[in-house]
């Protein structure tokens, strides 16, 4: 059946729109990723090393909406966090089950609109920004907790401004 098909190369949008598919979805794991990694910090703050890893493992596999719902339940965030978190996800549904929807028609023909690489970048964007906020969050709780993030913070400024200065 192989020998029937025929490939088509994509075009220069088609190449467009997996790149900022694929900044979208690499950017989603790594707030789901900081999300899974303070929940493991926040519900286990006394905890060894490898019991917070063994924790950390359990709680990586959950989606972002599971996560979500573990935070809530044990009160993690703050409410403006929280709702933060909520709104994302609600983003983070519509990239990983819906983009197709409703664009189906203009994928098949190749012709993608620009509204849609302006939501899958604004959702690229926002999950760099919900990643920021975790780590903040982090970094207060620790702080709660006596711990020096002194170094923390000031890499956190050098990579922020290493981020304004290109984009």
């Amino acid at each position: 059946m192989k020998d029937y098909i025929t490939k088509i190369p994509a075009n220069d949008i088609e190449i467009n729109l997996y790149c900022f598919l694929g900044e979208a979805l690499l950017k989603t794991q790594l707030a789901e990723q900081a999300l899974s990694h303070s929940i493991t910090l926040k519900m286990n703050p006394t905890e060894t090393k490898e019991k917070a890893n063994e924790f950390l493992k359990q709680n990586q596999c959950y989606t972002f909406g599971h996560a979500i719902k573990i935070a809530i339940k044990e009160q993690l965030y703050s409410p403006s966090l929280q709702d933060s978190l909520n709104d994302f996800l609600k983003q983070r549904n519509w990239l990983i089950h819906k983009v197709i929807c409703g664009n189906e028609e203009n994928l098949n023909a190749g012709n993608i609109n620009e509204e849609l690489f302006n939501k899958i970048k604004s959702i690229s964007d926002n999950a760099e920004i919900i990643q920021r906020l975790i780590e903040y969050d982090l970094i207060e709780f620790c702080s709660s907790q006596v711990k020096n993030m002194s170094e923390i913070r000031k890499l956190l400024k050098l990579q922020e401004q290493g981020l304004r200065i290109r984009k």
